[in-house]
């Protein structure tokens, strides 16, 4: 049986709900889809509501109360663990099964529809898989499996039959097989609540725990994880590779020892604050060295495409278990390099390792940038960053600039701009073309002061609003809410598309762009090369 999420979390401390959550996926039965912990946001007796598993099949939706260890009653009460540690009074398990059905088929009637009147039946099993409780007048026989006919998890198939047969007796409204359109529309509309991870952005800085949801194609990728021992995710900037990186990550540290490596110093030095699990190891490429003679049972690389060379994958070959013929790994990639960095891309490394791991993709939904975003770096670059999904936004503002000292001048009015609008300077970075704060129009600046050095503070308990500098290469695979590109010279785009598609691709909601002498016909060039490659212009 499919279960979402593929893999179980690291928080889950329930050795009953880990060994239902292998039983279930070692069921033979291709549609139906469990779903494991399934939050409920608004419940009439609880703050939060939470359901072990909820489990869409096609004749019924079932709901799963699992309960492992000691179970004891007393004049009515229910507790739960051992004597002198238990956890109560509290209802009984069945008691919370029902409860949490019911308010679920009220959340999610607001969504697909009344579920009765769509004749979808549903009831509950309640499962103690270290126990067998005494028959009482509280339930049923089969709305019950305990540790005797549980057997490990071999009895759970039966169980859940069993379960269906008794139910649909007392849903007489039922109309089945229920639709597959209906089962999926139900499936994404509960999905999100459950299946988030944390904000990269927001555990970096320590700030309240914010959550982004992932979108349905992120979701996808994420389940091919599990039946692909070798992945290569491709797609563009914004598309949330990163992202899936980090949680692939976590994932699979529940099951071996993880390498996540990268060719940024700083991406890396962001993701080591971020994935502290024990069994998780993070390592810029270039200081790998330092477990050398090491072998890791998942090998994670993103941003692999800077890393697309023969002596490279020599490398990263030594240090997965199996090497990258026969060992688990990932590859995050942007395929966009092909085409922005030719001279620095090895197509014989690619053709290598191509055929070792099951090319998925190109991720087609980018949720970081714009509308406007998207289409102006398309138009420069050529470059393909999927379809935008983040919505509007502001259109990409240029600002023409005679010099440094005028440049300065020109950016802090923009910046005070967006304090006036309620935007704190943390939620913006100078992005420098040239990467050299010696020669930074960001010193002219009258906020040069309090400028932050991003390479500095990076990895840190960041806590001042303020701005941050960076050069475009130690930002890669970072982003803001606003990016300004300044120091930005012709001679900065010969020859150089990447950087001008690192650069404009990091901003979330608004980019701004500081035009010296000769930057905009050098822009305006570009936009021709672009039309006339894709035979628009003659």
């Amino acid at each position: 049986m499919r279960i979402i999420p593929s893999e179980i979390s690291n928080s889950t401390r329930s050795l009953a709900e880990r060994s239902v959550f292998t039983a279930l996926k070692a069921i033979p039965d291709d549609r139906s889809v469990a779903l494991h912990t399934v939050h409920l946001p608004r419940h009439h007796k609880k703050r939060v509501g939470e359901i072990d598993f909820v489990v869409i099949m096609p004749d019924i939706l079932l709901f799963i109360e699992v309960k492992g260890g000691r179970v004891h009653q007393h004049d009515g009460k229910w507790y739960y663990g051992p004597p002198g540690r238990e956890d109560g009074p509290k209802e009984s398990p069945f008691a919370q099964a029902s409860g949490g059905m019911h308010e679920f088929e009220r959340e999610i009637g607001a969504l697909v529809g009344d579920l009765r009147g769509h004749g979808v039946p549903s009831g509950y099993l309640v499962i103690t898989t270290d126990v067998d409780l005494p028959r009482t007048t509280e339930f049923e026989q089969q709305q019950y499996l305990g540790a005797t006919a549980y057997d490990g998890g071999r009895g759970l198939a039966q169980g859940i039959e069993r379960a269906t047969r008794f139910w649909l007796t007392r849903n007489r409204w039922a109309r089945t097989p229920v639709s597959v359109s209906l089962r999926k529309k139900m499936l994404e509309a509960v999905r999100p609540d459950f299946d988030r991870v944390p904000n990269l952005q927001s555990r970096l800085t320590h700030l309240d725990v914010a959550f982004e949801r992932l979108t349905s194609e992120q979701l996808e990728k994420l389940d091919e994880l599990e039946s692909n021992a070798r992945l290569i995710l491709t797609g563009g900037a914004g598309t949330g590779k990163t992202f899936l990186a980090a949680e692939a990550a976590r994932r699979k540290s529940a099951h071996g020892s993880v390498l996540f490596t990268c060719a940024s110093t700083t991406l890396a030095t962001h993701l080591d604050r971020i994935l502290t699990d024990d069994g998780i190891t993070v390592l810029p490429f270039d200081r790998l060295d330092e477990v050398q003679g090491r072998l890791f049972d998942y090998l994670i690389v993103d941003e692999a495409q800077d890393l697309m060379t023969l002596e490279s994958l020599d490398t990263l070959e030594a240090l997965v278990t199996g090497g990258l013929a026969e060992g688990r790994w990932i590859l995050m990639l942007d395929q966009n390099n092909q085409v922005l960095t030719p001279n620095t891309y090895d197509p014989d490394a690619w053709e290598y390792v191509r055929p070792l791991g099951f090319v998925c993709g190109p991720m087609r939904r980018n949720c970081r940038n714009t509308v406007q975003i998207v289409n102006q770096v398309r138009s420069y670059t050529g470059a393909d960053l999927g379809v935008a999904s983040a919505g509007e936004g502001e259109p990409v503002r240029f600002d023409d600039v005679r010099d440094a000292q005028h440049e300065a001048t020109v950016l802090d009015a923009y910046v005070n701009e967006l304090v006036r609008e309620g935007v704190s300077p943390r939620d913006v970075t100078l992005l420098s073309a040239s990467g050299d704060w010696e020669t930074s129009s960001a010193r002219l600046s009258q906020r040069a002061a309090k400028i932050e050095r991003f390479a500095d503070i990076v990895g840190t308990d960041r806590t001042k609003h303020r701005l941050t500098w960076s050069s475009v290469t130690d930002f890669k695979g970072h982003e803001n809410h606003v990016v300004c590109l300044i120091d930005l010279e012709p001679e900065h785009l010969e020859g150089r598309l990447d950087a001008l598609y690192v650069a404009w691709t990091r901003a979330r909601a608004q980019l701004w762009v500081a035009l010296r002498p000769g930057t905009q016909r050098a822009l305006q060039d570009l936009g021709m090369a672009v039309l006339k490659k894709e035979g628009l212009l003659k």
